[in-house]
């Protein structure tokens, strides 16, 4: 609580005494009103300020306050004592008026900053109709789909299915009531919250969307979600523009489940931590534009089969970016019917017990690009049976050495007349060849 103002009314000063270092202009206001009141009738004194604000925009937002100090009145923050001068703010609206249009009057070893705004509001959300500014914030930071429905709190540990799931003191409990509370199409947001006092927050529950456009935030590592039950895969996505992201999956020690499991189109899987999976980490079917980027995904195909990433029947233009994918059975595993136009771009793949790229016959167009970087697979980088498959020799086709190699060998081969400059760099590639041998 600020300490009462100090009005000097011979100097005109409204001093803001030590040790507060900062002056709500709400709080200045409803002190100068109830000074003015205190003011015996016919003592001489003029009103001190003005002040307008506080407007009623709607859903919970306010215009900002701004104060106008009357006549020669200005406010001071009383002097510190040195050496080093101390800052102090003008904060929550505008402070104008003052002689010469100064409100500040100075005192030693003070720096005031007006943290002012040509047009402030002030918004006081408290209930999940209100919150339209949170949410337009939420949506904006998203680095895809943007959200701009309602937000409600999914606390494994703290949590109570009686609650509305409007704030995180009155979160649900169970996944399962989050998602009845959602409604499909609308963007609404469910937010994973880690309350387990151990700092890591583990849920047995296995997730199923079927409601379109919704966005389950979580964490990061610290919420995982292992589940117990083989009786579906972890999450299952069975809807469109679904988002997951900020999230530890895994499945049960037994059977042959996959992580995540998605069906819809325009799915998005970010930040995610995909580890110790019987089955695919990730798989796909009838799925067209989703997106899979910046998460781990390890140690999948426990079972015995089983890919990082798994691309089946009728999946189209799926990209897969800036992801570690590592010791899994194959990297990305791309096999079926009507698969085209698949992207693969700036992963890491490595350490696989199969292949690091598996492309089945059939395929259309796959492509690799842009960065791929691809080590110790035990079968080999990339097996590609597909049709018109592109791959940049920086994403795992053949090194510059062996580049160099085919293109020497192809301008030499042909080249057999004795005496020629073409058969006499054979020879001498062939005798380099042969001493490096000895």
């Amino acid at each position: 609580m600020p300490l009462p103002l100090v009005f000097d009314f011979y100097n005109s000063i409204i001093q803001v005494p030590a040790p507060d270092t900062s002056l709500d202009l709400q709080y200045l206001i409803n002190e100068i009103r109830d000074i003015e009141d205190e003011l015996e009738p016919g003592m001489g004194y003029s009103k001190i300020a003005d002040a307008a604000g506080k407007f009623d925009l709607g859903g919970g937002v306010f215009t900002a306050i701004t104060v106008k100090l009357l006549d020669n009145w200005r406010v001071r923050f009383e002097a510190r004592g040195g050496p080093d001068t101390i800052q102090m703010t003008i904060i929550n609206g505008n402070l104008v008026g003052g002689p010469g249009g100064n409100p500040i009057a100075p005192s030693a070893y003070t720096q005031v900053v007006q943290l002012s705004s040509a047009a402030g509001t002030i918004a006081t959300p408290s209930t999940s109709s209100e919150n339209i500014n949170i949410k337009y914030l939420l949506a904006s930071m998203g680095s895809n789909q943007r959200a701009l429905g309602d937000i409600f709190y999914w606390d494994p540990v703290s949590g109570n299915d009686a609650n509305n799931g409007l704030t995180p003191t009155t979160a649900v409990k169970t996944f399962a009531q989050a998602h009845t509370l959602v409604t499909s199409g609308a963007n609404d947001v469910i937010f994973c919250l880690a309350s387990d006092a151990s700092g890591i927050t583990t849920t047995t529950e296995l997730l199923n969307i079927t409601k379109n456009n919704v966005k389950i935030r979580g964490p990061g590592d610290i919420f995982k979600i292992i589940p117990t039950a083989t009786s579906a895969d972890t999450i299952t996505i069975a809807a469109d523009n679904a988002e997951i992201t900020g999230l530890s999956i895994s499945t049960a020690g037994t059977g042959t489940r996959n992580a995540i499991s998605v069906t819809g189109n325009n799915a998005f899987v970010q930040d995610c931590w995909i580890t110790q999976v019987q089955g695919h980490g990730v798989s796909l079917t009838n799925s067209n534009s989703s997106i899979i980027t910046l998460s781990v995904i390890e140690h999948c195909g426990l079972s015995g089969t089983g890919n990082g990433v798994n691309l089946g029947n009728s999946v189209s233009q799926t990209m897969l970016s800036k992801c570690i994918i590592f010791d899994n059975v194959n990297g990305v595993n791309i096999s079926g019917t009507t698969l085209a136009d698949n992207v693969m771009e700036n992963n890491l793949i490595y350490k696989h017990s199969a292949y690091g790229v598996n492309i089945g016959s059939g395929i259309l167009r796959s492509i690799l690009r842009s960065g791929n970087t691809f080590n110790k697979n035990t079968s080999g980088n990339i097996q590609d049976a597909g049709t018109d498959t592109y791959i940049e020799t920086q994403a795992g086709g053949a090194s510059a050495t062996e580049i160099a190699d085919a293109v020497w060998d192809e301008v030499l081969s042909t080249h057999t007349t004795s005496g020629t400059a073409g058969k006499n760099l054979k020879d001498a590639k062939v005798k380099a060849t042969l001493a490096s041998l000895k």
